[in-house]
């Protein structure tokens, strides 16, 4: 069978939203606690300070699930949108995501300039880290399928490494890593569509200054062989990177900071094992559900979201 002959997956996705079970899980609000560990010169001072200030690890941060807004609010500082798009005989004709570039390239990098305390090349550099997180969490082979978050985890600050491991043990990674449920398999055909924003500036962190880069993205995965062949990942991250100087090296790189994110079109059940399903079987919509399926899929959306699963 040619690639032109392949079956659809996709096929008659234009009344999708009128067949399918919706499930939305919200994943909270997490951010890292911490206190940044200032360089000492002098060696017993030094070993004095590590011991007493330690990061104080991640504390679970539990909003009141206010009322959903139409759009999530933009964070100042330089942005850049998605911009690439992909061909309108794309097999996900029929959802938001027929325009999303596949894989990688749908995410677009701001340009770098100077942001107070922090240089041009600062900045670059920290923006080319960021895309390398999220190409290592929500893409690559390595996470999705053998479930192996070392090389997200290099990419942190020396000190981040343990409590970020120590999430994906405990199941709580959903909100910047994607665990595919080995029980269903993505179509080999179909990369994942991507579309997002990526914000930066300078702030304040813990009483330090940070470049902060902010991103926002909907990951659009493709499944074979499953009722619904798609579901869906919306997470809006915050990545800090404190100014280095007289910081301890442990400290100095990449932190994950504020962090959130809503699963649509998923399998609760799955879910509750942090790995993402399509939903598993066809029916009308259930009661109370007043979503758009198409909205769920848009950056643009609100992260505060009705949760619908058990």
């Amino acid at each position: 069978m040619s690639q032109h002959d392949a079956p659809d997956p996709f096929d008659g996705l234009q009344d999708w939203a009128h067949q399918t079970e919706r499930k939305v899980r919200r994943e909270r609000r997490r951010r890292l606690a911490a206190r940044w560990v200032p360089a000492v010169l002098v060696g017993v001072a030094a070993v004095v300070a590590i011991a007493f200030t330690v990061p104080a690890g991640w504390a679970m941060l539990r909003d009141s699930s206010p009322a959903a807004q139409p759009t999530p609010s933009r964070p100042d500082g330089v942005t850049a949108t998605t911009t690439q798009t992909a061909a309108p005989t794309d097999p996900f004709a029929g959802t938001p995501a027929a325009s999303y570039p596949k894989g990688q390239a749908g995410i677009t990098l701001p340009a770098a300039r100077a942001v107070p305390g922090f240089t041009t090349a600062q900045v670059d550099a920290a923006l080319q880290q960021v895309r390398k997180a999220m190409i290592a969490g929500r893409l690559a082979p390595g996470m999705l399928i053998d479930h192996r978050p070392d090389d997200f985890v290099a990419l942190l600050a020396p000190r981040q490494r343990a409590p970020v491991r120590k999430w994906f043990t405990d199941l709580l990674h959903s909100n910047v890593a994607t665990w595919i449920d080995p029980a269903v398999r993505l179509d080999p055909r179909e990369q994942p569509r991507v579309s997002g924003r990526v914000t930066y500036a300078a702030a304040t962190r813990d009483g330090r200054r940070v470049l902060r880069v902010t991103t926002n993205f909907v990951w659009v995965y493709a499944f074979e062989d499953t009722a619904q062949p798609i579901a869906v990942v919306h997470d809006e991250i915050q990545w800090d990177f404190p100014a280095p100087k007289n910081l301890h090296a442990d400290d100095r790189g990449m932190w994950i900071g504020a962090n959130q994110s809503y699963w649509a079109m998923m399998d609760c059940a799955a879910g509750d094992q942090g790995l993402l399903a399509p939903t598993r079987r066809l029916g009308a919509p259930a009661p109370g559900e007043t979503d758009d399926p198409d909205d769920l899929l848009r950056p643009e959306r609100s992260l505060d979201i009705h949760e619908n699963c058990p």
